[in-house]
């Protein structure tokens, strides 16, 4: 029994394109549509660049590029974008299509779905990360002893190392009543630090919540989120996530981060992050400690 070409290309679970020189598509297989969310009528005779997230070099005219000049088996990293907007990462290995003559006629393109492995690959970076945050905040809890910079430098290294859009800092009074903003980062923390800004322990607010019951709350979508203080000053915010700040059992404050994305805190941030919040509080407390000390040999 013989097979014939659209046979064998249906029986390839890699996603396989063709197209002539110039980059009009005469050739998919299923696989290439149910990546990508099209039908094979969609694509035959649209243009290959319409695929590509990225043009120019980095996109379909580099592949073809490769083609024309006989490198047709250098594999490329690029983005296609499925019918619904999403962009998939994809392996490209490009090939040269002949007629009998010897003649290149155009070009064929096996494309292998990056998906998972860029997932792993994100979630290495994003677990070193966060080794490296928890280590830098381990760090200037142990060097620091002026409480004030202490918490200006943890919810900078905070924001910087997860990305955040927001980090603050929130420290109880002496009544036990009122949670301020000790240190906040960006234009919006600078203004909330001008202003004095404070929550009442207990509060219709994510802070005000942790540090009346002593544990985490996290809003994935903030628009959904009943317990909250929707701040004017930061309107991009979609995510949020308040810790409690504890030195031996006792809660002194809260960590407060905010992002601009949707379910933007996995499981291992919050652990990580909650570390790090009790890295911060138990510097604080040897922040009060040293600088009675130093007070008393005064």
């Amino acid at each position: 029994m013989s097979l014939t070409g659209p046979q064998i290309l249906e029986s390839i679970s890699l996603g396989i394109l063709i197209t002539d020189l110039n980059g009009r598509i005469i050739g998919v297989n299923s696989a290439l549509c149910e990546l990508l969310g099209y039908d094979k009528a969609e694509l035959d005779g649209n243009v290959m660049s319409s695929l590509f997230a990225e043009t120019g070099s980095s996109g379909s005219q580099g592949l073809l590029n490769d083609v024309t000049r006989g490198k047709g088996r250098v594999p490329h990293i690029a983005d296609l974008v499925a019918r619904d907007g999403e962009q998939i990462p994809v392996e490209i290995h490009p090939g040269v299509v002949y007629d009998p003559t010897g003649s290149k006629v155009g070009a064929l393109f096996t494309i292998k779905n990056l998906s998972e492995e860029m997932k792993l690959l994100k979630t290495v970076q994003r677990r070193n990360m966060q080794l490296l945050a928890s280590s830098e905040v381990a760090k200037v809890a142990t060097q620091i002893h002026e409480v004030q910079e202490l918490l200006l430098r943890c919810v900078d290294l905070i924001r910087t190392h997860f990305g955040f859009y927001y980090a603050a800092i929130f420290l109880i009074d002496e009544t036990g009543e009122w949670a301020f903003l000790r240190a906040a980062t960006g234009e919006a923390g600078h203004r909330l630090l001008e202003d004095q800004h404070k929550l009442g322990v207990g509060s219709q607010s994510m802070v005000g919540w942790v540090t009346a019951n002593n544990a985490a709350r996290i809003a994935l979508d903030v628009g959904q989120e009943a317990v909250r203080f929707d701040n004017p000053l930061l309107p991009k915010t979609r995510s949020e996530m308040a810790l409690p700040l504890r030195v031996r059992g006792e809660v002194i404050g809260a960590l407060d981060v905010q992002s601009t994305s949707l379910n933007a805190f996995a499981d291992e941030d919050v652990q990580t992050i909650q570390m790090m919040a009790d890295q911060v509080a138990i510097a604080i407390d040897n922040a009060h400690l040293f600088a009675q000390q130093i007070g008393e040999e005064l």
